[in-house]
């Protein structure tokens, strides 16, 4: 590596961590500053009684359990936690998940006269996940316990996808904890009977990160995997775009920036074979729906402008607007457009305003009682939600507390050795904080930060193994201090 790389390199990584290290802080701030709202003690015995019960989780992973064991009981507790959730909890369809259930069924009878509803004419690329129900209702059935199921299955699945990633970039106690906090992860279990595309298209998204962490330079057949996994859960839930923008920094700064010029030329060659299978994917099922006469539109969203609409008005705090919505419902197409860029450029025209909206708008999507848990328990038990909210929350603050020391932790080994498999994480760095980013300015609702849990998790674990391997170093310095003075 020449001279250049290296510090260009070592500026590139450092400016990611910081950037990270900035998110984790805000992110223990405002869910602090909330923690009133959801529990009568004071903070600091929550904040401790966290600290507590992450030792207590990871003193589980260092038990003499066979790896086999332990994974394979793992994967079995969240199977059941999921099915006694779907089963005791039933949820029923509501709002745009029956929208998109009753189109899937439409399909099933072939008719797809659905596709003139101006919902899908804005959003088309909707149809991607209507078709994947459609599918497991003509394979098995209309009862809704089958798409549950799937969910459940990939639920399952994405325990053990954080346990492989945690373990693959940093060590094995690491992915043991990881896999063991999603198991238990409030939203992860309740979502399971919503039917929402955001577990399927999550499990997709990670399955190919971590194809992209760990045989992106090993096998030469990685970039098709990765770019078909990445157009898959693109098209059943549209974030491929961002995965793909955090994987070509991810790729530059950990791969790209070496001195060995042929494998900059491979590795760029790959990178280029994963963005153009990934658009081959996308075209393919854009015209597989246009030549079949379902849909006159690509997959896309043909109303792009209205998310910042939402996610920019001051009143609503970048959160959903009927009253918006109302305003543009009876506009012909062209007049919703310019009404819309217009409403656009009036809210960014006072930039004094911004700031305020931001930090509402982070304290919101990263503090706020999570939304998914409103969706999927339907029930009249007040106290019951209630007990969920206050769990969630437990969980979900530990996440930034220990966040922010992997993030020094990976500063740490970074400084030592820019070339080591820890560097991995730089993609979850960069995903988070380019998601988190995107949602100062788009529309917010806090479930949707579920994509982004698995990440956050998997950094979390390794914070917590950062801190434990500090206080053993800490217990050993001490007992040579005091051998010493014997």
């Amino acid at each position: 590596m020449t001279a250049f790389n290296k510090y260009f390199k070592a500026f590139c990584v450092l400016t990611i961590l910081l950037v990270g290290a900035i998110y984790m802080g805000y992110g223990f701030y405002v869910n602090v500053e909330q923690l009133d709202d959801f529990y009568d003690w004071p903070s600091f015995f929550i904040v401790a009684a966290g600290l507590l019960v992450m030792g207590i989780a990871y003193a589980v992973t260092r038990l003499p359990i066979p790896r086999v064991y332990y994974v394979s009981g793992m994967l079995i507790l969240a199977f059941l936690l999921r099915l006694l959730w779907v089963l005791f909890v039933p949820t029923e369809p509501e709002s745009d998940f029956l929208t998109l259930h009753n189109a899937a069924l439409s399909v099933t009878e072939g008719d797809f006269s659905f596709t003139e509803n101006s919902y899908f004419q804005k959003w088309v690329y909707q149809l991607g996940f209507v078709m994947y129900q459609a599918l497991i209702i003509f394979l098995f059935g209309e009862d809704i316990f089958i798409l549950q199921f799937f969910n459940i299955l990939f639920s399952v699945a994405m325990v053990w996808m954080v346990y492989k990633i945690t373990t693959e970039i940093f060590e094995e106690k690491a992915g043991h904890l990881a896999g063991l906090i999603y198991t238990f992860y409030i939203p992860a279990i309740v979502m399971t009977s919503l039917l929402t595309n955001q577990i399927l298209a999550t499990l997709l998204f990670y399955i190919g990160a971590y194809l992209l962490v760990k045989r992106f330079e090993d096998k030469n057949w990685s970039w098709i995997a990765i770019g078909v996994l990445f157009a898959l859960g693109h098209i059943i839930r549209p974030l491929g775009s961002f995965v793909l923008l955090a994987a070509g920094i991810f790729v530059f700064v950990v791969y790209l920036l070496r001195n060995n010029r042929r494998n900059i030329l491979i590795n760029s060659g790959k990178f280029l074979g994963v963005i153009t299978t990934y658009l081959l994917v996308l075209t393919i099922a854009s015209q597989t729906l246009i030549i079949s006469g379902i849909s006159d539109y690509p997959l896309e969203n043909r109303d792009p402008k209205w998310k910042f609409v939402v996610g920019l008005n001051h009143e609503t705090r970048g959160t959903y607007s009927n009253e918006g919505s109302k305003t543009l419902s009876n506009l012909s197409w062209k007049e919703r457009l310019a009404k819309e860029e217009e409403m656009i450029e009036e809210r960014l025209s006072d930039p004094s305003r911004l700031p305020p909206l931001f930090h509402d708008k982070f304290s919101i999507m990263w503090g706020d009682r999570d939304a998914s848990i409103m969706w999927s328990y339907q029930g009249d038990d007040e106290d019951f939600k209630d007990w969920l909210y206050k769990t969630d929350k437990f969980i979900y603050l530990q996440f930034f507390i220990f966040g922010m020391i992997a993030i020094f932790g990976l500063i740490k080994s970074a400084k030592g050795n820019l070339e080591n498999k820890q560097q991995k994480a730089l993609f979850f760095v960069l995903f988070i904080i380019g998601y988190a980013m995107i949602h100062l300015l788009i529309e917010i609702q806090t479930r949707y930060r579920f994509v982004l849990m698995p990440g956050l998790i998997t950094l979390q674990s390794y914070g917590v193994y950062v801190l434990h391997r500090l206080f053993i170093r800490s217990k050993k310095r001490e007992s040579i201090r005091k051998s010493s003075a014997s």
